[in-house]
């Protein structure tokens, strides 16, 4: 569903003597009724009569008259029409609202030790990584950070955005940078980036896929606008500087460039243990089972993942979660065997 675009306000109308006099009160009173129906809906979505016409899929001008009250034709056809797109909506939200949602922030050992190196990163304008395994929650608290503390930002790069002009469209896109001479992105950029209060924060998410001069381009946001940066990846992501340089990949070389790393788990098992308890599932052998998930590449994204497709599956049946559904969704995933 759309997020709505804008206050739309929606006024029921005064129908015409003519539309009175063409149609049966039936068809009139089941008119308003739906009309009332439409309305509502179109308001909470912030739908205005043209959106709602192309989803009921009804042609504007008709569209239009209905909700003027001066229809000229067979009134009972448009509201077999209108009442059938109602009755879809209303069944698509019952199916969206019905539909299992991840907890929210779970505070693990990983999640802990993830926010507390962003939160030093901008306290101190710092260059970070974070390189722990995938699945194991550090996209998750990032996000979390960037939407609770001011002046915090989470860029994704891809493939695509690896090169340092790729990278700096998708940071002025994430940060609402207007600048369209490339020469002057990334002054604006570093602008938006300048240090505020307690400091600003920049999050690279998948920082892995940069090459190693978009990396330095990073860099340059810190040196000279005084902003924090952490680089979120996997184990690649701390040796992209020398990879086109054809030199040795050393560790100790490379860790000198960053203020703090964060490249351990302290309690997989733990942190395994807080999300299925966030998930409120008690049965033993259920939660053995997805214990054993957690030893999987891709912990407790899979955990997560899991859950769901058996709570959907037992939402089709009307029964309550039990380690058969667990079993069912993970063998969906095609994702190994669990002994």
């Amino acid at each position: 569903m759309n997020k709505p675009t804008s206050a739309i306000s929606w006024v029921f109308p005064t129908p015409t003597p003519e539309f009175l006099k063409r149609h049966s009160h039936e068809d009139v009173d089941t008119w308003r009724k739906l009309l009332t129906r439409v309305i509502d809906a179109a308001s909470a979505n912030g739908w205005n009569k043209a959106e709602v016409a192309r989803r009921a899929a009804i042609k504007d001008g008709t569209f239009s008259q209905f909700t003027n009250g001066n229809y000229p034709g067979v009134l009972a056809n448009i509201n077999d029409q209108v009442s059938n797109w109602l009755e879809a909506l209303e069944e698509s939200a019952s199916i969206a609202s019905s539909i299992p949602v991840s907890p929210n922030f779970v505070k693990t050992h990983v999640g802990t030790d993830v926010y507390n190196v962003l939160l030093f990163t901008q306290m101190t304008a710092g260059f970070t990584a974070i390189t722990l395994p995938s699945g194991t929650g550090k996209t998750t608290t990032a996000r979390h950070f960037c939407n609770t503390r001011p002046h915090a930002w989470l860029a994704t790069i891809s493939p695509n955005t690896k090169t340092v002009h790729g990278m700096l469209v998708e940071l002025a896109a994430e940060l609402d940078v207007q600048e369209h001479n490339p020469s002057r992105l990334s002054r604006a950029i570093g602008r938006k980036l300048q240090r505020i209060g307690d400091g600003t924060l920049l999050v690279i998410d998948e920082a892995q896929n940069l090459v190693p001069d978009a990396i330095n381009q990073i860099r340059h946001f810190v040196d000279i606008n005084k902003c924090g940066v952490a680089l979120i990846g996997n184990e690649d992501t701390a040796v992209s500087f020398v990879k086109d340089k054809g030199s040795v990949a050393s560790r100790a070389q490379v860790a000198t460039r960053f203020d703090r790393r964060l490249k351990r788990e302290r309690d997989p098992v733990h942190d395994a243990s807080i999300l299925i308890q966030a998930w409120n599932i008690l049965e033993q052998d259920c939660v053995t089972f997805l214990h054993n998930i957690a030893t999987k590449p891709g912990a407790l994204r899979n955990i997560d993942r899991t859950i769901k497709a058996a709570m959907m599956a037992c939402l089709g049946s009307g029964e309550d979660l039990s380690l058969n559904y667990l079993v069912a969704a993970w063998r969906n995933r095609d994702m190994g065997d669990i002994s």
